[in-house]
């Protein structure tokens, strides 16, 4: 059951932080959490393979992308000089998104 598990208390902590940095921004992550926990819900519905195992796959591959995509830019990521940078990565990915539909935030 999702509801029940450890992963639920951090994504209410990510959205109240998303809340505190602006409310206009928490509605698109919080449309985005639901479709990714329809992703996980329907994931485990159709496998037995572990999502972590999934996930941990997943993420190595978009780290190296990102490392990559770093070096052809020629600028070293945000987030060595802050943590914060993590959890402000997607806020300026939705902002970016936000901009180009019109919407204030």
């Amino acid at each position: 059951n999702y509801t029940t598990r450890w992963d639920t208390a951090l994504l209410a902590a990510s959205l109240a932080y998303y809340i505190w940095l602006s409310p206009a921004l928490a509605v698109g992550f919080a449309l985005y959490a639901a479709a990714c926990v329809g992703i996980i819900l329907g994931y485990e519905s159709v496998t037995s393979f572990p999502l972590w195992q999934t996930a941990l796959i997943v993420f190595v591959i978009a780290w190296v992308g990102q490392f990559w995509g770093h070096k052809i830019e020629g600028k070293k990521p945000s987030f060595f000089k802050d943590v914060q940078f993590l959890m402000i990565g997607p806020a300026w990915l939705m902002s970016f998104l936000y901009q180009r539909l019109g919407i204030r935030y």
